[in-house]
């Protein structure tokens, strides 16, 4: 959660819940507070994050929602034969990727909500049964944790979009989704780097 004293716009991207960033936003346009164009996109890059999927239902996480049809297809084992069905489901997701606008101010924020959204993923996984084995009932080991979070971070940005031939649509992901995995993984660095140079190994 964001804290009053922190300064702006650190405090949008500390808050994971989207109603009260929305307001922060608001609050931070209203007060004239940072850079106005930068604003205009962060408003933006909300309004194509979270949509309500029917009336009186919470917030849905767009981007959330393309991680996990990523890992789904990870998941499922990229067969061949899996590939036009991928693709006809992730081109419909792309444009989260592409938001319209100057590239030189559009793409470090798209980056910053990016890695925003990774870090809220990551963060809730590990609070969840993520890092569990025997159907819940035995933790797993710190280093196991960071191994397996490590793993798909590497096959859900590099593996999963390469096998699906879609690579420059999903490039802006893997940068952000590693400084995601050091801010919720800060001694993870190596098992990260290992689990990328394992990927590029298995598609070379």
């Amino acid at each position: 959660m964001a804290h009053p004293q922190t300064s702006w716009p650190e405090r949008y991207y500390e808050e994971f819940d989207p109603e009260r960033r929305r307001r922060l936003l608001d609050e931070a346009m209203a007060a004239g507070e940072g850079d106005a164009a930068e604003n205009e996109i962060r408003r933006r890059l909300w309004e194509l994050r979270y949509v309500q999927p029917r009336k009186n239902a919470p917030l849905a996480d767009r981007y959330i929602a393309l991680w996990l049809s990523l890992d789904h297809w990870r998941k499922v084992g990229l067969a061949p034969r899996q590939v036009r069905a991928a693709r006809k489901e992730l081109e419909k997701m792309t444009g989260l990727l592409q938001p319209e606008g100057d590239a030189g101010l559009v793409q470090p924020l798209l980056h910053s909500e990016l890695m925003h959204a990774v870090r809220l993923y990551l963060t809730t996984c590990v609070q969840s049964n993520y890092g569990t084995m025997l159907m819940g009932m035995m933790r797993m080991k710190d280093e196991q944790i960071v191994g397996k979070a490590a793993k798909e971070v590497a096959e859900v940005t590099l593996t999963v979009p390469r096998w699906a031939g879609m690579d420059d649509a999903f490039a802006p992901l893997a940068p952000a989704a590693r400084e995601a995995f050091a801010l919720v993984f800060p001694a993870g660095t190596e098992a990260l780097e290992r689990a990328f140079a394992q990927c590029g190994q298995a598609e070379a």
